[in-house]
């Protein structure tokens, strides 16, 4: 396709050459020769910048960097040449032009170049020795010496830097495992924090050939990466759980706890420093292709084009999957109708708010019937309405269509409503693992009581009489008339009906009314996100002071300098 758009630009040249008669290139076998080295310039650039665009997230930046770095080579090089071969009395100069001539043919811009000015020169050389040397033979434009080493050249590198482009698409340069060493302490056995952890470990463990069906393993991932602060940083810990199919599996932890990381290296993304993964029994280090053709990904940002329509969008990424042209058309209507997307179906995204994006984002991740979908915080950004619109979606996946999904999320309320199990990572470990409510139950710090009292109320009384007869009770905050206690598991539930009741009744027009809950997870994911952030808050620390001693020794050095150069 990229060749197809480049034979455009080569007509519209040599349209341009024609218009205005330059002999050089449009007098017989120049004509063809021109041709030629425009094309074989064009099949030799065009695989050349497709491992380069891997260096730079933004296209505007990669073009603006790119077209710079081609113009200043073509140019250097061949004025270069051009210059050197002038000093006609220099021995010394023309032996360096001679090998410079033949080291610049790697670069298919200076093959461009260099060809384009020797076919003027030879043309030039042509006409006059026609005219006054008498049975002159015409030196072709194709001669060795003249363009056919360029055209050569280009030839060979097309090949070559396609096949380049070709192994660095399918990761042939990139080792299956990390080239850091694993910290010492992941090498031993492992200690998990909480039995749950340990539970699905074991269980991970003696299932390896996965009879129990799970549709996503993954086994003692590890994932260290290189330089931080000085160290090697581990960003996952040898984790280990399996998704069974039609559950919905929640990924949460604070930022730098690991989850993208682990999203990586699921989707191949990253390469693992250690441990393995499966998604159907499709190996993520050696079947990546496999586990690409069963798995649907819905980034937390939306990689949507703002001019294509959500139908152009998802005929698109039909046919990447390689769905058959036919069936393309009625897919898409269904996914449309189901994400409740058919009115604006085909309205350029650039008009569709933010919960229709997400909708289209999910909806991508459902072509080609994959099975299982990652979703990286999908609600992100919607409001109520379309949020618990696309709740019952993914509920409709995973209990009627039996489809996997792992999600990551800020949302409590979301995992709550979602997910059968959840995870919490903190600093690349599982620090829990269960239901909503096994968690809840065991990690809770028992139960909330609110209570609301009149405007006329005396807060203390109220305070007062609930630590008197529920010594386990403590005020977390009192505001507005309003009183939030934390009551301990060990009370019992109806002793704290009990007591409440009895409050109502002796503190006669005190209490309006009060609720009794169980300790949100909320509350359960602050708690574990609290060991994070001491954690972050120790790695700064010791970066701050490896900073102060680096900065008192430049200063220290900059002092011994400065009275050295004033003695």
């Amino acid at each position: 396709w990229d060749l197809t758009n480049y034979c455009v630009s080569i007509a519209c040249c040599l349209i341009i050459f024609l218009a205005f008669h330059v002999d050089a290139y449009v007098y017989k076998t120049n004509f063809l020769c021109l041709l030629l080295l425009l094309f074989l310039y064009g099949f030799a650039i065009i695989p050349l910048m497709y491992p380069i665009n891997y260096f730079f997230k933004t296209p505007s930046t990669g073009f603006v960097v790119m077209s710079c770095i081609n113009i200043f080579i073509g140019l250097m090089t061949t004025i270069a040449t051009i210059t050197l071969e002038s000093f006609d009395d220099e021995e010394d100069l023309l032996k360096i032009n001679k090998i410079l001539t033949k080291i610049f043919l790697i670069f298919p811009h200076y093959c461009l170049g260099r060809g384009l000015f020797d076919m003027s020169k030879i043309y030039e050389t042509n006409a006059l020795s026609l005219k006054y040397i008498p049975n002159y033979i015409p030196v072709s434009p194709f001669a060795f010496d003249v363009v056919g080493r360029n055209l050569l050249a280009l030839f060979i590198e097309g090949v070559v830097f396609f096949l380049f482009a070709i192994l660095v698409q399918y990761r042939f340069f990139i080792p299956d495992r990390g080239c850091v060493s694993i910290p010492e302490e992941l090498r031993s056995t492992v200690t998990d924090d909480d039995d749950d952890v340990a539970a699905e470990r074991q269980r991970i463990y003696s299932d390896r050939n996965n009879i129990s069906g799970d549709i996503l393993r993954m086994i003692d991932l590890i994932k260290v990466y290189g330089w931080r602060f000085g160290k090697n940083f581990t960003a996952v810990k040898r984790t280990c759980v399996g998704v069974k199919q039609g559950e919905c599996f929640g990924l949460l932890g604070v930022n730098g706890s690991g989850k993208t990381t682990t999203f990586k290296m699921l989707t191949g993304e990253v390469s693992m420093t250690d441990g393995n993964a499966s998604i159907n029994n499709f190996s993520v280090i050696k079947q990546l292709n496999k586990v690409h053709q069963n798995l649907g990904y819905c980034p937390q940002f939306d990689a949507l084009d703002s001019l294509l329509t959500a139908r152009e969008h998802l005929y698109l990424y039909a046919r990447l999957r390689g769905i058959k042209k036919k069936n393309i058309p009625y897919i898409a209507d269904c996914l449309l109708k189901r994400l409740g997307l058919t009115l604006w179906a085909d309205r350029p995204v650039k008009q569709y708010s933010g919960g229709n994006k997400r909708k289209l984002s999910t909806a991508i991740s459902l072509i080609g019937n994959p099975s299982i979908i990652f979703m990286d915080e999908p609600t992100t950004g919607m409001d109520v309405r379309a949020k618990r619109f696309l709740w019952n979606c993914i509920l409709t996946l995973t209990r009627k269509d039996h489809k996997s999904v792992v999600i990551t999320s800020h949302s409590m309320e979301e995992c709550e409503t979602l997910c059968n199990r959840l995870v919490i990572m903190v600093n690349g470990k599982f620090k829990c693992l269960g239901s909503v409510q096994h968690l809840k139950a065991k990690f809770g710090d028992g139960y909330t009581i609110l209570i609301r009292t009149t405007i006329d109320s005396d807060i203390k009384n109220v305070i007062n009489y609930i630590k008197e007869h529920i010594p386990e009770s403590t005020v977390k905050e009192e505001h507005n008339k309003m009183i939030h206690f934390r009551v301990s598991t060990n009370v019992p539930l109806y002793k704290m009906f009990s007591v409440l009741e009895k409050a109502r009744e002796e503190l006669v027009n005190t209490i309006e009314d009060y609720t009794v809950t169980q300790v949100t997870l909320d509350d359960v994911f602050v708690n574990f996100a609290k060991i994070q952030e001491e954690n972050q808050t120790d790695d700064k620390e010791d970066n701050c002071l490896k900073r102060n001693f680096f900065s008192k020794l430049f200063h220290r050095n900059k002092k011994n300098v400065f009275e050295l150069t004033h003695l």
